[in-house]
């Protein structure tokens, strides 16, 4: 594929996706004033709007996710670096590696991806907790509904202004592929040997590793279950129901099973991508693992929840893990570490 192509199947993409997530746009933003109402008016009409949006939200979400699959894929198939002989050679001596070409085979949640990937997820597990659950049994429990409601609404709209997938897809991957074509093109060695060997560390290490397939979207799925956790740890709160502690626990198990394997499963990847590197103290790293302890008092919380004082211990603990998990992903972005340059 020459790079006219890649950009006519990018502009594709975007052509077709943003439309798409605009529409989604739209529809959050109406899910979220429905739900509003129907917190304010108890109107079970409003309610069973509400749940219709919010299923046609989660379609979209999957089409254009479906999208995101298929510029991948095209990325995957088309487009090769080429390690010429020499270059191949010295690979073989240092490395012990004879490499002729590489491919980028890039996982569908980094970048602008991230936070489209945790929406969601977000609506698979309200999808799935509307199967479990009969919300509309009770009033408070409609209201619970319709609080996921909003909280999925939120995360569909920030995903729309400030991490839409399909407004400029893969900035950072875009760069490095037309880099690639510039440095083929120029007909200096010494600048397509450079860039090759940069290359080869980001595809090993990053694009193409295995870990970037199960760490990252573990994480993802475990955050997007304990945003319901959040959810039921609010109401809790203020209502002494069991049917939100069912359902915050439920959640916090799935997610902290997640939650544990992801992060275990990012040691032996950072040991080898960031040998020589003190990636112990990166900020990601140890507010991931700050984030990990307080979800474990929570669950140990529970096995006292019917001491005095312990419901709403439960509940504020609950409250302030999820703001440590939110603090943790912002960390990419705000502080400087390891993990800031794989946005």
């Amino acid at each position: 594929m020459s790079y006219q192509e890649y950009i006519t199947v990018r502009e594709a993409v975007t052509t077709i996706g943003q439309p798409i997530i605009t529409v989604i746009f739209l529809i959050s933003l109406f899910l979220g004033i429905i739900s509003i109402y129907h917190i304010l008016s108890n109107d079970t009409r409003a309610y069973i709007f509400a749940e219709k949006l919010r299923i046609v939200d989660t379609l979209l979400l999957f089409l254009g996710f479906i999208i995101i699959a298929w510029f991948h894929l095209r990325i995957y198939q088309a487009i090769e670096l080429v390690y010429p002989a020499e270059l191949s050679n010295y690979f073989a001596q240092t490395t012990g590696v004879r490499i002729n070409a590489m491919r980028f085979a890039i996982p569908l949640w980094i970048e602008t991806e991230k936070l489209y990937f945790w929406t969601l997820c977000i609506s698979i597990f309200l999808a799935i907790s509307n199967l479990r659950y009969d919300f509309l049994k009770t009033k408070m429990t409609a209201i619970f509904s319709s609080s996921l409601n909003i909280m999925f609404a939120a995360f569909a709209v920030l995903t729309y202004f400030i991490s839409n997938p399909f407004r400029e897809p893969l900035p950072g991957v875009h760069l490095e592929i037309t880099n690639w074509y510039q440095a083929s093109n120029m007909g200096d060695p010494d600048v397509l040997f450079q860039f090759l060997i940069q290359m080869y560390f980001r595809l090993t290490y990053y694009y193409n590793s295995e870990y970037m397939w199960t760490h990252p979207p573990m994480l993802f799925i475990a955050y997007a279950s304990l945003v319901v956790t959040f959810v039921g740890c609010v109401f809790m709160l203020f209502r002494r129901e069991k049917i939100f502690d069912r359902i915050s626990y439920s959640h916090a198990r799935v997610g902290y099973l997640l939650l544990t394997v992801g992060m275990l499963i990012g040691y032996p990847w950072a040991v080898v991508a960031w040998e020589g590197k003190s990636w112990w103290w990166d900020p990601k790293v140890n507010g991931s693992i700050m984030m990990w302890v307080l979800y474990s008092a929570y669950l140990h919380t529970r096995i006292y929840l019917k001491k005095r004082n312990m419901w709403r211990a439960t509940a504020i603990i609950g409250i302030l893990c999820f703001m440590a998990l939110v603090f943790t992903y912002l960390l990419t972005y705000i502080a400087p570490g390891i993990h800031a340059v794989t946005q």
